[in-house]
């Protein structure tokens, strides 16, 4: 009996560990996905009227992807990483905007490539993630034209 059972330990211990390491690393995501939504906030209020509105609405939507990430995380037992703080934000519009836009690309490819490890582990969480990248992408244009919209030599 020993030994039947040290085979079944060998063959689903991988698993296990796999599925445990793509949970802290969504958990990383989560965490970078929520300083996002800070970062995006704090940048809102300092925009001028025909932008603020469209990056407030940027943080709403990614706060319902924190929400969603949260909500996977959750059903394993997993808490999201703290947010890292802002190095630098930037002195106008313009380098706020872009360096938000540099941080939500780096989290697009990242939900994307952990979506892809998950495949052969889960695909019902393969599918959210994957969701969350492409919705993210839209994201990206839906930024990249505000930010295009300020002038980046104009100090606030």
């Amino acid at each position: 009996m020993a030994t039947g059972m040290g085979f079944f330990q060998k063959l689903f211990t991988p698993a296990v560990s796999a599925r445990a390491e793509l949970l802290e690393e969504l958990a990383v995501i989560a965490g970078r996905n929520q300083g996002l939504v800070e970062r995006l906030k704090r940048h809102a209020a300092l925009t001028g009227a025909s932008i603020k509105p469209g990056v407030e609405a940027l943080a709403e939507k990614e706060a319902a992807h924190v929400k969603a990430l949260h909500s996977i995380l959750a059903e394993h037992n997993v808490w999201s990483k703290l947010p890292e703080a802002a190095l630098h934000d930037g002195s106008n519009n313009w380098e706020r905007l872009s360096g938000d836009l540099a941080v939500l690309a780096a989290l697009a490819s990242d939900l994307r490539l952990n979506a892809m490890k998950w495949e052969s582990i889960d695909e019902d969480i393969m599918g959210k993630l994957r969701q969350l990248s492409i919705e993210d992408d839209d994201h990206e244009s839906e930024l990249r034209h505000l930010a295009m919209k300020c002038d980046a030599l104009a100090l606030d």
